[in-house]
């Protein structure tokens, strides 16, 4: 199934348009996303770090707590996963373990970026970014990795030298990442469609970005970017935020007035949760294997 997933995302990203890739922190949010009619889901390291630890994304979540959130993301949909591992989590060599292990749970890309480790979101201060041609290594040894597992995994590469470096360094790298082998190019908060321009003309994979409400991307509008050419644009916080809101006041509310009826006029109710949990499957299965055991006594 993640081969197919993988050649339907390398399709997508070859097509018409700007292809959104709204992003989940867990497995019900990306079930809400497939529900809306995405054709690709990603997942946000910031979001799985604030929603499991609390906690800002700032390299807290280890390789293995990652997999494990992904995993339970990939599970629950049928749609192909564009998944965030961060820098690899280390060296060539664990960039290779990474991305075999991704592979094996169903991932149909990863997306590797060049920031020292620990690394912290691409729209806040005080980051870092390895070498240039550390990062090809790094990228080498993802090939690598897909290879040995006889796999089409799409690789992404994401450079935040933007911010360091300037503009010219980091259409340097977005050449450097492709002739290394990465499928497309995610330059972190590019400043203008100027730039996204320059950035089309000599990168030679497709192109892709992300905007956070208040981050360091302007707040370009979905046809801008159609226009100039962006082939996938990152949604990061499309979920989390308006839930982290809704949480939010609920909980305020109820501590404030202590009333029930208002605080269930904010959210959705017990019948349409269950709907969005899949609860009539599961009973349907249930009592068809009621049936077959009695039949069978």
């Amino acid at each position: 199934m993640s081969e197919s997933h993988a050649q339907r995302l390398r399709e997508m990203l070859q097509g018409e348009g700007t292809l959104l890739r709204p992003c989940a922190y867990d497995a019900l949010s990306a079930v809400l996303i497939e529900r809306a009619g995405f054709s690709v889901i990603g997942t946000t390291g910031y979001g799985i770090s604030a929603s499991l630890l609390g906690q800002p994304d700032m390299g807290f979540v280890d390789f293995s707590t990652m997999l494990e959130r992904t995993r339970t993301i990939i599970n629950a949909v049928s749609a192909p996963v564009d998944v965030d591992i961060d820098t690899g989590y280390g060296n060539e060599l664990n960039v290779h373990w990474t991305v075999t292990n991704f592979i094996r749970i169903g991932a149909a890309s990863v997306r590797l970026e060049d920031q020292v480790w620990p690394k912290r979101c691409g729209h806040m201060e005080g980051k870092s970014v390895i070498s240039c041609s550390d990062m090809v290594r790094k990228i080498a040894a993802a090939v690598q990795a897909r290879e040995k597992e006889n796999s089409s995994l799409v690789l992404g590469a994401r450079t935040d030298a933007r911010a360091l470096e300037g503009e010219g360094a980091a259409a340097e790298r977005g050449k450097a990442y492709a002739a290394a082998g990465a499928d497309y190019i995610y330059v972190e908060a590019p400043q203008s469609l100027d730039e996204v321009r320059k950035l089309k003309e000599v990168i030679p994979v497709p192109l892709a970005f992300n905007i956070i409400p208040g981050g360091a991307t302007p707040p370009f509008t979905i046809p801008q970017l159609e226009e100039v050419g962006v082939d996938m644009l990152s949604i990061p916080m499309v979920a989390l935020y308006p839930a982290a809101r809704a949480m939010r006041d609920a909980l305020e509310l109820l501590h404030r007035e202590r009333d029930l009826d208002r605080v269930s006029d904010m959210g959705t109710s017990w019948s349409e949760f269950n709907d969005m949990v899949g609860l009539a499957e599961w009973e349907d299965l249930e009592a068809r294997i009621a049936g077959e055991d009695s039949r069978d006594g």
